[in-house]
């Protein structure tokens, strides 16, 4: 029964997909991508790692206060946090960062997009910008970045991540929904590059995300931006294929023994990308993990349930 819902569940995500794609294939060509706009809020600051070319990664920072790092999501960016932000910012300096291939940071064709390969980046980000006592908010692939990032060489052991907050992310491997293998399709990448909208793609996995919710034309717009960018839908397809390209549960789980900071896991409780039992195994790897449950969202907490979600961070933020 269970595998006969998951062939149906990826039966109509597969039909979505390449109804989508034939809306794009009935309009116009659409325009060369072109870079988002320059007059952006934040600043770009350009890291090297050993035997890799450096990479700009953009941020915005805002408030004062205790430091808290912000990492968004597979298919995110700075703007995901646009509802919650203005809340933090008021009690902490709030840094919020575009990882590589998302956002406004650059897309190189590396194919080094695993969250080992951003956490040494976020690594490097933090010493560079001398970071002490952080609090690491990530939600998604973001949450799996954060807590590699705890175990990233320069991190690692020292003072400089103080608590860990994780929403909904895929942390150990298999933790998504098995539809979401379909990224792994022969040619879906490229024919979704070459004739899927920006803003259908973003709408379709909004609602995805948010359980059916219709979206706002604000929201799709936001998380639509960064995808007219060249490279973008690359970097997407080459971070979700690091996340079902993972394996060896065991051996993932035994590294997150290594995580020393108390982290809060943020699960809704209807999350139908990272199922809520992807969170309780996820609990149960790490030493000093506490999980909280948001009722009557899916994916998206930030969005469909913002308040609480705040008030479920409050006290932790506050220890």
């Amino acid at each position: 029964m269970r595998e006969r819902r998951r062939r149906q569940r990826a039966a109509v995500i597969g039909a979505a997909m390449a109804g989508a794609m034939l809306i794009g294939l009935s309009e116009r060509a659409a325009p060369a991508p072109e870079p988002l706009a320059a007059e952006a809020p934040g600043n770009r600051i350009t890291l090297a790692l050993p035997d890799s070319p450096p990479v700009a990664l953009y941020y915005e920072e805002y408030g004062s206060g205790p430091p808290l790092l912000l990492l968004h999501g597979l298919g995110e960016s700075t703007f995901t946090w646009h509802e919650i932000l203005p809340a933090l910012a008021a009690r902490h300096r709030v840094i919020a960062l575009d990882l590589k291939g998302f956002g406004r940071s650059d897309k190189p064709d590396d194919d080094a997009y695993s969250a080992d390969d951003q956490a040494a980046l976020v690594a490097r980000f933090i010493l560079e910008r001398d970071l002490r006592n952080v609090v690491v908010i990530g939600h998604s692939f973001g949450g799996t970045v954060a807590l590699r990032t705890a175990l990233a060489k320069g991190i690692a052991g020292t003072g400089r991540i103080r608590r860990i907050a994780v929403i909904g992310a895929p942390a150990l491997p298999r933790a998504t929904a098995r539809y979401l293998d379909l990224v792994m399709a022969p040619l879906i990448p490229d024919a979704v590059a070459t004739v899927l909208p920006a803003d259908a793609a973003a709408r379709f996995l909004l609602r995805e995300a948010m359980g059916g919710r219709v979206p706002s034309e604000h929201t799709v717009e936001g998380y639509a931006a960064p995808y007219r960018e060249r490279g973008a839908i690359r970097a997407f397809f080459a971070t979700a294929r690091s996340i079902i390209n993972e394996h060896d549960a065991d051996a993932v789980a035994a590294r997150y023994k290594g995580v020393k900071q108390p982290v809060l896991l943020v699960w809704c409780r209807k999350d139908p990308i990272v199922p809520l039992r992807a969170g309780r195994q996820l609990a149960a790897a790490l030493p000093r993990a506490r999980l909280a449950v948001i009722e009557g969202c899916h994916h998206l907490p930030q969005h469909e349930r913002p308040k609480q979600l705040l008030k479920t961070l409050g006290p932790f933020l506050r220890n």
